[in-house]
């Protein structure tokens, strides 16, 4: 059975039931506003089918092609504010988000007058997105700051500037500013929930939501995939190309095995600008082995991609971002029964240390070359560990990641209400007292 049928017929076996009795005793109206496409983030199409499948309708303001999807009971409809992110230095990504933020403001004021938003969730980056909801905040919507990246730790590590330099404390400034403005803050991790406490931007309500992969796009876990005895045997990475992220550090891993592991082969599937250097250096360092896909895949199609695969790689290089990451890369290789190589980073040893994947030295090539030659080496080892990190992942799985969501989104609303009820009550009393 494939990706795709597994996961319709898990749909099938785990359909929500009808939203019938949210805390607003009515579907939900929410307006989601990202940086990004929604086609390849997998962060905010998880969060935006959970409330569709119940029948809320979700407004997304973002850089993707207009357009609106029918799931489940409910409606996904994208409005695009704006053309495709900025590139260069720290500047151009400045001007950027400030150009997003003035349309996106616009749009958001101009979709809360047709259909007065009961939620309001801003996805970093960069976190004063937050204040796009300025108008439905003004008439008491609640407003989520969703921190996918802490930008402090990746503005720092993006454009080398010092931790205690003036730009980094601006960074943080307005992380805590939009943070104070939200009535929620959801973090990716426990330690980045930490981090984001540390310095005053936790939020009056915080909540940890993990990117553990959407059963109903992936199908149910899949068992260990086995590494062929003999034969072929292809790698995988999917997700970000800058820098950090490390495939750079993957290609030349590979590239050490040109000679002593032939049948192996390597897949990238990845976002970003560095498409076509890494495209050349593959080609230079690994000739035929590894193929780069000439254009982003969309998310839709990464479990396809990950079933042809016989051992998932994440290559990320070590910084004070990276050490605050659990890459969701990896759990969606977990999920799929692939074993895994990952760098000794404090939050994936901390979730997968326990010997559930290879760990290697972050930021060696030898190392990763070594980590992915032992594990070709020696199959049965391998599913050994794929079988323990599924176990780990089952405890920090989506269907319990979903229901700590929806019941914030809902927790927000209600409380919202009650505040509405409460108004009106004190005002009734007071028209009676001028009586």
């Amino acid at each position: 059975m494939t990706a795709q049928a597994a996961a319709a017929d898990h749909r099938a076996q785990t359909a929500l039931p009808p939203h019938s009795a949210t805390a607003a005793g009515r579907a939900l109206r929410i307006c989601m506003v990202h940086y990004s496409d929604f086609h390849i983030d997998s962060r905010i199409q998880r969060q935006a089918r959970a409330l569709a499948e119940r029948g809320d309708e979700v407004d997304l303001v973002c850089l993707s092609a207009p357009g609106e999807r029918r799931v489940g009971a409910g409606l996904i409809r994208i409005h695009r504010v704006g053309g495709g992110k900025a590139q260069g230095g720290a500047a151009s990504y400045v001007w950027g988000y400030l150009r997003f933020f003035a349309r996106a403001l616009a749009r958001v004021a101009a979709l809360d007058s047709e259909r007065r938003f009961d939620v309001v969730e801003a996805h970093n980056m960069p976190d004063f997105l937050a204040f796009t909801a300025l108008r439905p905040k003004l008439r008491g919507t609640p407003v989520i700051l969703n921190v996918h990246d802490t930008f402090p730790e990746l503005f720092a590590t993006m454009f080398r500037r010092r931790p205690d330099g003036l730009a980094v404390r601006l960074v943080t400034a307005q992380e805590r500013l939009s943070a104070a403005f939200a009535d929620a803050v959801v973090a990716v991790t426990p330690e980045a929930a930490e981090r984001l406490a540390s310095r005053g931007a936790g939020g009056r309500r915080s909540l940890v939501v993990m990117n553990a992969p959407d059963e109903r796009v992936f199908g149910p876990p899949r068992p260990p995939a086995t590494i062929p005895a003999g034969g072929a045997i292809q790698a995988i990475y999917h997700g970000g190309l800058a820098p950090r992220f490390g495939v750079e550090l993957l290609v030349d891993a590979v590239g050490r095995l040109y000679d002593t592991l032939p049948r192996l082969s390597l897949r990238v599937c990845g976002t970003g600008p560095n498409r076509d250097r890494l495209a050349a250096l593959a080609e230079e360092r690994a000739p035929g082995r590894i193929h780069v896909a000439a254009a982003a895949v969309p998310f839709e199609q990464i479990p396809a991609e990950l079933e042809r695969a016989h051992l998932g790689v994440v290559p990320t290089r070590p910084d004070r971002f990276t050490e605050l990451l659990l890459p969701v890369k990896l759990l969606e290789y977990v999920h799929m029964g692939l074993p895994a190589v990952a760098p000794r980073l404090p939050v994936i040893e901390r979730y997968f240390g326990g010997g559930e994947v290879t760990l290697f030295e972050p930021g060696s090539a030898a190392a990763l070359a070594e980590a992915i030659a032992g594990v070709c080496a020696d199959p049965a080892a391998a599913r050994e560990r794929a079988l323990r990190a599924s176990a780990r992942l089952a405890a920090v799985g989506w269907p319990q990641q979903r229901q700590g969501y929806l019941g914030l989104v809902d927790e927000l609303v209600a409380g919202r209400r009650r505040r509405a009820e409460i108004t009106q009550s004190q005002m009734k009393v007071e028209r009676q007292g001028r009586r």
